[in-house]
């Protein structure tokens, strides 16, 4: 059941700062005296409009702000006139309505009962597995090691999902013990060759029947061993995958294209067995503009331009998937305010200034007929700038 919630927003209004000079001609001395005052009123009026011409700048900094910089690159915000330039004009599958770039001095979440917590929850209570489900998390995690003393294992124990899904973990072997084995003994891990970057993990409590490590359809499947893993069981497949970043200034847009191309030619590929599809992780995308806080500013940002967005509504379309999180909300007011990312920069998870990277997309009889619920953990924030999102189904896996 999903509760509907209003949003509220503040306007901000400015002023400006005007000088009048006097202009007298009596006598030589009045007219020195005039141009002296005038001198030192303009440059104080001067002075005065650039700092608030500043405060106003900063302000939209923090509005249009978005993400730390991440090993993939970044999501700063409105791109600068180098980034701009940069950017890939690419052809646009999927045609996208145009964005009015709006004032915006809301400096407070647009949802009245948004969680701003910067640190884990402890001690953290969340809702049990329903009888005859199953649930599944994906977290990024953004950095294992450092997540770890953040309150990793206190969301882990509380969520007691059947799987786990975790990304960007940016380490190059096993960590032993992060997580009970005793009722998780199955693990599978994927590494980036390069060190201290992405990373993917899943572990289970059911073993698969098989496990596919990297994205077989890529051009170069070796690089995506830290990417993706596939696990096959009796009912479904379960994908946990970390997207590519398109980078900063776009430099990455072209492979994120080559890695979309070769994602659609996977998920069509599992399609042919029969069985569900579940794709979950960090897909590195906002799909809508609902998706994150600053649209309008963001068009030119790896994550939200127009070919991200249209190579994510080709996958959705040609492989008949759903967007579950979305599917359920809507697209309406009450479902603006809800992200699964919030920069670590300008108090953005405390001005709800955030992105919806993180997903469970499956297929349209695994949503028709089984789907339970499909969430986003909001108050699991501070052991990484991401948040986990969840979902649960009815039967077996």
């Amino acid at each position: 059941m999903v509760t509907k919630r209003t949003t509220a927003s503040s306007t901000r209004s400015s002023s400006r700062l005007t000088a009048q000079t006097d202009t007298s001609n009596n006598n030589v001395s009045v007219k020195v005296s005039v141009t002296s005052s005038t001198t030192v009123a303009t440059t104080t009026t001067t002075k005065l409009a650039k700092r608030a011409t500043q405060d106003e700048k900063a302000d939209d900094d923090v509005e249009t702000a978005s993400t730390e910089d991440k090993e993939d690159g970044d999501y700063t915000g409105g791109a600068t006139k180098k980034q701009k330039k940069a950017a890939t004009t690419a052809t646009v599958a999927a045609a996208l309505p145009a964005l009015k770039k709006q004032k915006s001095a809301t400096k407070v979440p647009i949802r009245a009962n948004s969680h701003t917590n910067t640190a884990m929850p402890n001690p953290l209570v969340l809702p049990k597995t329903p009888d005859g489900c199953v649930k599944i998390t994906s977290w990024n995690v953004s950095g294992l090691n450092s997540s770890l003393k953040k309150g990793f294992k206190t969301y882990i124990t509380a969520e007691d999902a059947d799987v786990i899904c975790i990304q960007e973990h940016k380490v190059q072997q096993p960590l032993l013990n992060i997580i009970d084995p005793k009722v998780y003994p199955f693990s599978w891990w994927g590494f980036e060759e390069k060190k201290g970057y992405a990373g993917v993990a899943i572990f289970c409590k059911t073993k698969p029947i098989n496990v596919t490590a990297g994205l077989p359809t890529h051009p170069d499947p070796a690089c995506t061993k830290g990417r993706i893993v596939t696990l096959e069981y009796p009912t479904c497949f379960i994908l946990g995958c970390y997207v590519p970043n398109a980078g900063q200034g776009l430099v990455r847009l072209k492979e994120r294209m080559v890695w979309d191309k070769a994602m659609k030619a996977w998920l069509l590929d599992l399609k042919t067995k029969g069985k569900q599809i579940i794709w979950t992780g960090d897909l590195n995308v906002c799909h809508q503009p609902i998706d994150l806080r600053n649209p309008a500013t963001n068009t030119t940002s790896a994550g939200f331009t127009p070919e991200e967005r249209a190579g994510f509504s080709e996958i959705l379309e040609e492989v008949d998937l759903v967007d579950t999180f979305r599917e359920i909300q809507g697209t309406g007011k009450e479902a603006e305010g809800q992200y699964s990312y919030f920069s670590y920069r300008f108090q953005c998870r405390v001005k709800g200034i955030g992105w919806r990277l993180d997903y469970f997309v499956t297929d349209q009889k695994l949503y028709k007929e089984r789907l339970v619920e499909s969430v986003i953990r909001e108050e699991c924030y501070g052991a990484s700038d991401h948040v986990p999102v969840v979902l649960v189904i009815k039967g077996d896996l």
